[in-house]
């Protein structure tokens, strides 16, 4: 999370909130405008709940009673208000502020057509990495352990289709410039770059896995108990 800073003072930040303690400071520290005053304020405490109770809601306040974090931590919306009960000129500089920290980069997002069927995704994800549908198949078949995923029916299937597509955005966004920058860069400071959605994918291999290991723990209960009925009719 970027550093916020006000009148040349560093705003330090915890789990997405900003300390209200270290704006006190940069307001001037005065005594009436110590951070527990603002928090009692009844128009503090309505702005509260609204947050918390808004359709993107968050924790507006966190307070800290012990250790190198102590004191309160509050969201974005909090140090505006904060900053206007201290003053205008105060005010516009949270606001300026803020508009002044760098902001992530967007890339673009590709997007593949939700009603592409399983066959048009392995064609078009063997062009995106530039080889054969076959190994497309071999890939896959090692991935979900069978090949029963490209079949058109059952759990397999859909999620082989859901799985597919994620990784076909993933790797037609591997291809944009910027982000094949950014893994560079990443790479000459020893770190690597890790995508929320190719995570997600992952999570989507992992649940067909499961999902064949319950249905091999299922066919093995059946196979038992027919084995023990069989036995006993025997003896």
């Amino acid at each position: 999370m970027p550093n916020l800073t006000i009148f040349s003072k560093d705003i330090r930040t915890l789990d997405n909130l900003y300390s209200l303690n270290d704006l006190h400071k940069a307001s001037g520290g005065h005594n009436r405008h110590r951070p527990s005053i603002f928090i009692k304020n009844q128009q503090t405490q309505e702005l509260v709940n609204e947050i918390e109770q808004s359709s993107n809601s968050c924790f507006a306040i966190n307070t800290k009673r012990d250790g190198s974090d102590a004191g309160t931590w509050v969201c974005k919306e909090l140090v505006y208000s904060y900053a206007m009960w201290i003053s205008p000129k105060f005010h516009l500089n949270a606001i300026r502020a803020f508009d002044s920290m760098p902001t992530a980069l967007a890339l673009p997002t590709p997007t593949v057509p939700q009603d592409l069927s399983l066959n048009d995704l392995i064609f078009e994800l063997a062009k995106a990495k530039n080889v054969t549908s076959q190994n497309v198949h071999v890939h896959y078949n090692a991935v979900f352990n069978t090949n029963t995923w490209s079949q058109e029916h059952g759990f397999e299937h859909a999620l082989a289709k859901r799985v597919l597509k994620q990784d076909l955005e993933n790797e037609l966004r591997s291809q944009i410039p910027e982000l094949q920058l950014l893994k560079q860069q990443a790479r000459e400071h020893g770190l690597a770059l890790v995508d929320e959605s190719e995570y997600q994918s992952f999570q989507g291999r992992m649940q067909m896995q499961q999902k064949q290991l319950e249905k091999l723990v299922d066919d093995v209960m059946a196979l038992s108990r027919n084995h023990n009925s069989l036995m006993n009719r025997v003896m």
